[in-house]
């Protein structure tokens, strides 16, 4: 037991760390881990709560940078999302939901022209409504997917600090609702709320220690550690599918 908790508290800190300077991947690299430490039943439950105690920290440190007019339409879609997501949680076969969002976050790197690309597709703000709706929708049923908002948000033009803020704020809101669900729903215990307490503790010191590493990069290293951290991403969904 004690082991477990170290190593949650261990891998929660880096996670957060380097969600904070890639701008999300925090709940896709905790996956493995939960799994292989907890099973596979404890993984949404457990990293939402996780998210939900240490994103409030990440919010805090980049409020001035959050694009509210992205979030009135991107935190109601999600909102949504996240109600029909745990109402699937228990009935629905999420192994291509793995392998198609894996291959989404791999292709990134051609999507980009392996960073040569600002830009892959346009993106408007009204289209965040329905982005929401499916990502929350996903991430109630899978654990977590962060990164899959990236391109969409980069194509839109946020950047650095308003790209993490806007997207802390968002899952708040988003982990908040998939935990009041899960607890309706029955899937929520004490010991599970437990873990993931102390991967939300450990992540809130993990992005405190990324703030400053973030605000003194530039963009383009910025997206270069997005542009990497995608793909990697994608590769840890295919093979947690595959190995499911």
């Amino acid at each position: 037991m004690i082991l477990i908790a170290l190593t949650l508290i261990a891998t929660g800190a880096v996670a957060w760390f380097v969600s904070t300077v890639a701008a999300g991947g925090a709940a896709m690299l905790m996956i493995p881990v939960v799994i292989f430490l907890l099973g596979p039943q404890v993984v949404a439950p457990a990293i939402s709560v996780g998210a939900f105690v240490a994103n409030p920290s990440r919010a805090w440190l980049f409020r001035d940078a959050v694009d509210w007019q992205v979030c009135r339409w991107l935190v109601p879609g999600s909102l949504c999302g996240a109600l029909l997501g745990v109402w699937a949680f228990s009935q629905f076969p999420v192994f291509w939901i793995q392998m198609v969002l894996g291959s989404f976050l791999v292709s990134t790197i051609f999507q980009y022209r392996f960073g040569k690309s600002r830009r892959s597709f346009p993106m408007k703000r009204s289209w965040f409504f329905p982005l929401g709706l499916v990502i929350a929708f996903l991430s109630a049923l899978v654990g977590g997917t962060g990164p899959v908002q990236n391109p969409f948000m980069l194509n839109y033009g946020l950047e650095k600090e308003q790209l993490v803020a806007t997207k802390a704020i968002n899952s708040l809101a988003l982990q908040l609702t998939k935990l009041l669900a899960y607890t309706g729903f029955g899937v929520m215990t004490l010991e599970i709320a437990g873990y993931g307490l102390l991967i939300g503790l450990s992540g809130a010191v993990g992005a405190w220690l990324a703030h400053r590493h973030l605000v003194r990069i530039n963009t383009d290293r910025f997206r270069l550690y997005t542009l990497i951290l995608m793909p990697i991403c994608g590769v840890l969904l295919i093979a947690e599918a595959l190995h499911g």
